[in-house]
């Protein structure tokens, strides 16, 4: 029996210490760029267009609460523009600055690179399935993710 005892042919468990072992890998990933994984997240949902904030909230997957801190800081670092939304006044439309399209260029880059060296234990072949798998429970599940 492994290290992890019974656990060991638990999927949710082992997603949920690869989980953390991910999350660990991608936040000192992003830590030279001085962003956190959601404030990337956001500004790759953002990617070209403006957005609500109401808009991110629902894509993200992170409360309101979150959101307002998360825009405000990448505003604060000038990675993001709130402005009026011409077509609705009353609210403020989100974009991508030129800065934070470049820094999220980078950061995407050094991802993909953290990222192939947490799966290199795996084949090209099993990684492709796992992403098929995981695409697949990500896409029956994600409003509750």
């Amino acid at each position: 029996m492994s290290e992890l005892g019974v656990f060991s042919e638990s999927t949710g468990f082992l997603l949920h210490r690869l989980g953390i072992g991910a999350d660990r890998v991608i936040e000192e990933t992003l830590r030279p760029y001085d962003v956190r994984a959601r404030e990337l997240r956001v500004l790759a949902l953002l990617g070209t267009e403006s957005r609500s904030q109401a808009e991110l909230v629902g894509l993200s997957g992170l409360d309101r609460t979150t959101m307002v801190a998360v825009v405000d800081r990448l505003e604060e670092r000038q990675l993001v523009a709130r402005r009026r939304n011409p077509s609705d006044r009353r609210r403020l439309a989100v974009s991508a600055t030129e800065a934070g399209a470049g820094l999220l260029a980078a950061a995407a880059r050094d991802l993909r690179a953290a990222e192939a060296d947490f799966l290199e234990p795996l084949s090209p072949t099993q990684q492709q399935q796992l992403t098929t798998l995981l695409g697949a429970l990500f896409a029956a599940r994600a409003p509750r993710c």
